[in-house]
C-alpha cells in the first residue's frame, strides 16, 4: 500500500502541472491580448488526443511500425499535451451544459489514464521484481504469496482500471463530437 501512496505523488504532480500550465497559458494570452483562440486550441487539443490513439491501434496490431514502448510514451505525452491545450480552450469559462459535461469526461479520462500510468504499471512492475527477488532468495510459493499479499491485492484492484478508462474514453469521444456540432450550430466558426 505504501508503494501505491508513493506513486500517487507523480499523479498529483502531473495534474497540478497540467492545470497550472493551462491557467498560465490562458493568463498569458489574456495579458498579451490574444483573442479568438478558442476554436484553434479546441481543434489542436482534440487532434493531439486523437493522435495519442496511435498507441491503441498499434497495440491492436492495426499497423506494425515502431516499438510498443515508443508508442506508449507518445500516447502519454500527446494525451497530456492535448489535455493542457483543451483546458486552455476551456479557460476558466464554463458556458453550456454540453461543454461542461465534456470537460468533466475529459478530466475523468485524464485522471484514469494517469492512474494507469503512475499507479497500476508501477505496482505491477514492483510485484514482479519483488516476486523474482524472493524466488531468488529460495522462498516457497506460499511464503512469497504471504509476503506479497498487500501488493498483490493492490495490483489486482488496479488491474480493473482499464475497465473504467475505455468506456470513459468512448463517452468522451461522443461528447466531443456533440460539443463540436452544438458549438458550430449555435455559434458558427467565430475565431
Amino acid at each position: 500500500m505504501k508503494l501505491v501512496i508513493n506513486r500517487l505523488a507523480g499523479l498529483i504532480t502531473t495534474v497540478f502541472l497540467v492545470f497550472g500550465n493551462a491557467i498560465l497559458i490562458e493568463q498569458m494570452m489574456d495579458l498579451y491580448g490574444v483573442r479568438g483562440h478558442r476554436l484553434l486550441t479546441g481543434i489542436i487539443g482534440t487532434l493531439l488526443v486523437i493522435l495519442s490513439f496511435g498507441y491503441s491501434m498499434r497495440k491492436k496490431k492495426l499497423f506494425k511500425t515502431g516499438g510498443m514502448k515508443g508508442w506508449l510514451r507518445a500516447h502519454e505525452w500527446l494525451a497530456i499535451a492535448g489535455t493542457v491545450i483543451i483546458f486552455v480552450h476551456t479557460g476558466i469559462h464554463f458556458h453550456g451544459i454540453v461543454a461542461i459535461i465534456t470537460l468533466i469526461f475529459m478530466f475523468i479520462a485524464f485522471i484514469s489514464g494517469l492512474i494507469g500510468r503512475y499507479v497500476y504499471d508501477n505496482v505491477k512492475a514492483e510485484l514482479r521484481l519483488k516476486k523474482a527477488g524472493l524466488k531468488k532468495d529460495g522462498l516457497s510459493e506460499k511464503e512469497i504469496e504471504d509476503s506479497l499479499t498487500g501488493l498483490a491485492t493492490a495490483s489486482e484492484a488496479l488491474s480493473k482500471w482499464r475497465t473504467y478508462h475505455m468506456p470513459v474514453i468512448s463517452i468522451l469521444g461522443v461528447m466531443v463530437l456533440y460539443h463540436a456540432i452544438a458549438a458550430l450550430y449555435y455559434g458558427g466558426f467565430k475565431i
